[in-house]
């Protein structure tokens, strides 16, 4: 007997830490920011929305908006700080240093950076924003605004051509 069905290799998908929300541009979700008008403005909830989609993550984009408006305040964001916003808001050490902190950074939204401590071998976390996420998707946009223009222009020279 042969197996008419076969088994594919397990796919754990996309891992979340690496993970950009991106709905459809037409759909509610955007439409609900003011649409795609770039003379709508869009606030901290809106932009943190693509990285904690409420709808997934309430939890983690609550805990997220909140922070990202804490380091705004701030030129650096250090240790005390962070402890007075985690006392303030009585929100998990591990939660906000191992899942939120981390996809932040990676993403580009805050730069992280090492203090060494007065005594002792520890380096505490300094954290500020930074605008690498803006310049990252930027760049995507940007390429694929030229590969869509060079596109366009060769067909409008090939029609030309006939």
């Amino acid at each position: 007997m042969t197996n008419l069905s076969p088994k594919y290799p397990s796919s754990k998908g996309i891992k979340s830490k690496e993970s950009l929300y991106l709905p459809k541009h037409d759909g509610k979700f955007i439409s609900d920011k003011g649409g795609l008008d770039k003379n709508i403005f869009w606030n901290v909830e809106d932009v943190i929305d693509f990285i904690f989609p409420k709808i997934y993550q309430p939890k983690y984009n609550e805990i997220a908006v909140k922070f990202i408006n804490f380091v705004l305040e701030y030129e650096k964001t250090g240790k005390e700080e962070i402890s007075k916003f985690l006392k303030d808001n009585n929100y998990s050490r591990s939660t906000l240093e191992n899942e939120l902190i981390p996809k932040m950074v990676s993403f580009g939204l805050l730069k992280r950076e090492r203090e060494q401590a007065k005594f002792g071998k520890s380096r505490y976390l300094i954290l500020s924003d930074s605008l690498t996420f803006s310049n990252y998707l930027e760049r995507i946009a940007s390429a694929w605004t030229m590969v869509v223009l060079t596109a366009r222009q060769k067909r409008k020279v090939k029609q030309n051509k006939i």
